[in-house]
């Protein structure tokens, strides 16, 4: 595929180059705008969820899980190239889809993971696939992206789980568990894509810049393991 970089089977991911199409972006972005209730430049929309999060924690989580399954959402998961490939990547015919947003900011370490893998969150599903990509400002090693663990998807590590106030569950795996696998930072520009296994161990980078950066999944399993809430797509 065009602008295909690592691979799936010997890393446990791929990097998809101007995947989405930037009219779908901007979609989203007025979306968010109108859920946050703020004018449509990506400054204005990160200073607004920043705002949202200091000040109402339960309607910032809301505004994560409407933004990751609006119509725009929805559309780039079915971008027909990305579909087909997550189809690939799970060997499943019927996918149902659940999205979300995620924010990082270095002050707010209750919305960071550490090493993880999504079967931890999802034992009973066979596979999980995550598509993660930018929306408002490109994700690089300073503003704190992704990092994976290239080629560790081939064993399920054992965790460490803690219950953080207020924040995510950390299904943590141990650091020394993961020394023979090389780090790859997810550098991604608007329009870029990341797809992964469920078993790809990964994190949150840490956030030099100082600005809040966001990023949305969307994340496809088999009808049969769905999640609680989504889409079921028959294609």
């Amino acid at each position: 595929m065009k602008n295909l970089d690592y691979n799936y089977d010997s890393d446990g991911f791929v990097i998809l180059r101007d995947a989405i199409d930037k009219n779908l972006i901007m979609e989203l972005r007025s979306y968010a705008a109108d859920l946050l209730k703020c004018d449509v430049t990506p400054s204005n929309i990160l200073k607004a969820m920043e705002q949202l999060e200091n000040s109402n924690k339960e309607g910032f989580y809301e505004f994560t899980k409407i933004i990751g399954e609006t119509i725009p959402a929805i559309k780039i998961a079915l971008i027909p190239h990305i579909f087909e490939l997550a189809k690939q990547m799970t060997g499943f015919q019927n996918l149902h889809l659940m999205g979300a947003a995620f924010f990082n900011k270095k002050a707010i370490t209750r919305l960071q993971y550490d090493w993880h893998q999504e079967k931890s969150y999802y034992p009973n599903a066979e596979e999980v696939i995550t598509l993660w990509y930018p929306w408002l400002t490109p994700v690089n090693d300073q503003n704190g992206t992704m990092v994976m663990k290239k080629g560790g998807h081939k064993m399920l590590f054992d965790i460490e789980r803690e219950n953080v106030t207020d924040g995510l569950t950390q299904m943590r795996i141990n650091d020394n568990d993961l020394m023979e696998f090389k780090d790859v930072q997810c550098n991604l520009e608007i329009g870029d894509i990341i797809l992964f296994s469920s078993m790809s161990p990964h994190r949150t980078g840490n956030n030099q810049s100082g600005i809040p950066r966001t990023t949305l999944l969307m994340r496809y399993t088999n009808a049969e393991g769905k999640f609680d809430s989504g889409w079921t797509i028959e294609k």
